[in-house]
């Protein structure tokens, strides 16, 4: 049977964040989605560049909040997707680049605002609930849906 798993993880810095940003992208199994809901200042977008950071990419990583997509390669050929949908209201208008990106064998896909992602493409996914506890500190829950995901978790939980 395959369950759902969790884990919480409390950052008070940025540090924190990218500790935990780092272990995840060490312990990616590309293609993998990465969706990431919560409170607005919750903290997704220093995530996504904690992971950026993790894959060894140098760009600045910002939010794509307007562009709703940004795409962003590391020194080793795995590909940062970054959407954010905040601006949408469905996911009908990325629908066809999320399967794209998500078809590609060496993308992590991160979705902002994915409670608008109602199609949800890929059965390997992590669900990350951020959540602004304070000016300093934020709350990551990170729930592994998919047998490659939950292996990923478990790593990530050393």
């Amino acid at each position: 049977m395959n369950t759902e798993q969790k884990l919480s993880y409390s950052s008070k810095s940025l540090e924190e964040t990218d500790r935990l940003g780092e272990a995840i992208a060490h312990n990616l199994a590309t293609p993998i989605l990465i969706e990431l809901v919560g409170d607005l200042g919750g903290g997704k977008t220093a995530l996504v560049k904690s992971i950026a950071k993790g894959l060894g990419i140098t760009q600045t990583v910002t939010s794509p909040t307007f562009n709703i997509h940004r795409s962003y390669k590391s020194p080793e050929g795995v590909v940062l997707e970054h959407f954010d949908l905040y601006r949408l209201n469905d996911d009908e208008i990325v629908q066809s680049e999320l399967n794209d990106a998500l078809a590609d064998s060496d993308s992590v896909v991160c979705v902002e605002w994915a409670q608008h992602f109602t199609k949800h493409t890929s059965a390997n996914r992590l669900v990350i609930n951020c959540h602004y506890i304070s000016e300093n500190e934020r709350l990551y829950e990170i729930s592994a849906f998919g047998n490659k995901a939950q292996q990923m978790l478990k790593e990530i939980d050393k």
